[in-house]
């Protein structure tokens, strides 16, 4: 018969296994005790893509000038906030446009921000109207040139006719890379928003616009970078696909697809959606929203003595 007793002064090489078990699931229970519970989501969040809260934030910053957007006010703006124009440019553009440079307010006036020196509302002014260029129609008069209808180089126009519309191949060479350099740039600066808006969930649409417009008047002078780091390299080709009242849309030789119809902008990037569509670099980004009232948890879940 085998014997199993133990030696004296020795102990055994094996635990009992009863012991061994016990152990093991007080070890388990010990784990599962320590794994924090799932949160409950509150019955009146919704998810809601970040991109069109963003993009009407920056909307409300972007400047207009007697209601209308002002290209060329703009540009003066632009060169403020990038150093690359001075004070005394802007007054001649200024007097140029029959403006009394001694009699615009320092705030309060559409064109305060041309004589103010407050560099960092000119940055948030310029990068807010280069980031919704792109997200506005697109003007096709300004990349066009009108053309007497039957000329050519050794052939005088016919009288008579209208003439037609003809693309202006030089204005179009200038406005592609600056239109891919800015729906880029968008994309850039719009995910970094809306990763942090991720981070702050339960606020309502109206507290997520206001979030969403402070972290872009931050950001705004990373946005004026970003425009210009990705401008494409030169040498870059571009092929223009449609250019109507309906849809623009052009191509470029470095994977990038820009398209702006009736859903608004679209740019892919070797076939990813970059911007558009709801999503961000491929991602779509939801926002846990508090887009209703907490009241309407009573008309979702029932109550304790409603369930059966």
């Amino acid at each position: 018969m085998l014997n199993m007793t133990v030696p004296s002064g020795k102990k055994p090489l094996l635990r009992p296994f009863g012991i061994t078990l016990f152990v093991m699931l007080t070890s388990l229970a010990g784990c599962r005790s320590e794994q924090p519970a799932t949160p409950t989501v509150p019955r009146n969040w919704v998810n809601i893509p970040a991109l069109p809260i963003i993009q009407d934030a920056v909307f409300s910053l972007s400047p207009t000038f007697a209601g209308q957007r002002n290209h060329a006010v703009m540009m003066q703006v632009c060169g403020l906030a990038r150093g690359q124009a001075k004070q005394e440019q802007v007054n001649a553009f200024l007097v140029q446009q029959n403006v009394d440079v001694a009699h615009v307010p320092k705030h309060g006036h559409d064109l305060s921000l041309l004589v103010n020196s407050d560099r960092s509302a000119q940055a948030t002014a310029c990068a807010a109207y280069l980031a919704t260029t792109v997200l506005s129609p697109v003007d096709v008069s300004e990349l066009t040139v009108a053309v007497p209808q039957g000329e050519t180089q050794s052939k005088a126009p016919e009288q008579g006719k209208q003439p037609v519309l003809q693309v202006d191949n030089a204005r179009l060479a200038n406005v592609l890379p600056l239109k891919l350099a800015a729906a880029r740039a968008n994309a850039d600066v719009f995910v970094l928003i809306a990763a942090e808006l991720q981070r702050r969930p339960g606020l309502t649409v109206n507290e997520y616009r206001e979030q969403a417009t402070q972290l872009f008047e931050r950001l705004a002078s990373v946005y004026l970078e970003c425009i210009e780091a990705q401008l494409p390299p030169a040498g870059s080709t571009y092929k223009l696909l449609q250019m109507d009242t309906d849809r623009f849309a052009f191509s470029s030789s470095v994977g990038s697809l820009f398209e702006y119809g009736r859903d608004g902008m679209t740019l892919r990037q070797n076939g990813v959606i970059w911007y558009g569509q709801g999503e961000l670099m491929g991602q779509a980004y939801p926002l846990q929203v508090a887009y209703f009232e907490p009241a309407i948890d009573g008309l979702l879940a029932p109550s304790v003595e409603q369930q059966p």
